[in-house]
């Protein structure tokens, strides 16, 4: 699947991977910590005392037990934190496509200002006639309503995320497994909704996914001429040499060959912009 690397889908993608990585190091970093605190196992000397000169030691100045026992759990309260983050991500780079499929001549996204993570794909789907992988969009939206438990029911599940969860598609579930390596959750109100490693590895590659299918449907929905400015404007801002009218254009058809290849603009049209 190639995309088109226009500059917010750069920034999309830098921030996704830079997410990953935080979040994946973060959870190493717990797990190195406390297996290291096992080697002081029993001793009632606290964390400030052992490393004096770790930076903020004394905000988590606890005895070595203590102190291994919070990070040997801390994987559901980082999935908390990413996963909300990982979702927003993805919700500001379809918002993103929405207005600028919008700003083209001929088409419209009825209710734009309205667009957010619940009808996003679905105004997408509607405005440019495309249809994402329906496993794809249902698991999008069983991960956002977990979420929102988070955010609006004390990390618990309700009727809303048990109906969700008990009716996507086998389809959906084999996906969910393929990608995490585990079944797709289930659950009764009530129950608490965790948001661990598995789940913050589903959003990535979900939201990865839907990202991509987007961008291949945007390369069609959008004009040519609207994308040949879109190339302008992102090397004029992107390179800082531009040199003479040769080299220019070499330039020009070397930025538009390294993120816009799969356009394949001609020799003529990159003329025209040069």
């Amino acid at each position: 699947m190639r995309t088109i690397n226009y500059p917010s889908y750069r920034s999309h993608e830098k921030q996704r991977i830079q997410t990953n990585d935080t979040m994946m190091g973060l959870l190493v970093g717990s797990k190195l910590a406390a297996a290291t605190l096992e080697l002081t196992a029993g001793s009632t000397v606290t964390l400030s005392k052992m490393f004096p000169t770790v930076e903020h030691i004394r905000r988590f100045d606890h005895v070595a037990d203590t102190a291994r026992d919070v990070l040997s759990d801390a994987e559901p309260l980082l999935g908390i934190m990413a996963v909300p983050f990982v979702l927003g991500l993805h919700e500001d780079l379809i918002v993103g496509m929405l207005k600028m499929v919008n700003a083209e001549a001929n088409m419209r996204v009825p209710g734009l200002d309205g667009a957010k993570a619940s009808n996003m794909h679905s105004k997408f789907e509607s405005s440019t006639g495309a249809k994402f992988p329906p496993e794809l969009t249902e698991l999008f939206h069983l991960v956002r309503v977990m979420r929102n438990t988070h955010i609006h029911n004390g990390g618990r599940a309700d009727n809303v995320l048990r109906n969700r969860a008990s009716t996507i598609s086998a389809q959906a579930k084999t996906t969910w497994t393929q990608i995490t390596g585990h079944a797709a959750p289930i659950f009764s109100s009530g129950d608490d909704v965790r948001l661990g490693l598995p789940e913050l590895i589903g959003s990535l590659a979900v939201t990865k996914r839907l990202a991509d299918e987007a961008n291949i449907v945007l390369q069609t929905a959008l004009a040519r001429q609207t994308w040949l400015k879109i190339l302008k404007e992102d090397w004029l801002t992107s390179v800082a040499f531009k040199g003479n009218p040769q080299q220019r254009l070499k330039s020009l058809g070397g930025f538009a060959r390294m993120y816009y290849a799969p356009l394949n603009f001609t020799k003529t049209e990159i003329e025209t912009i040069a």
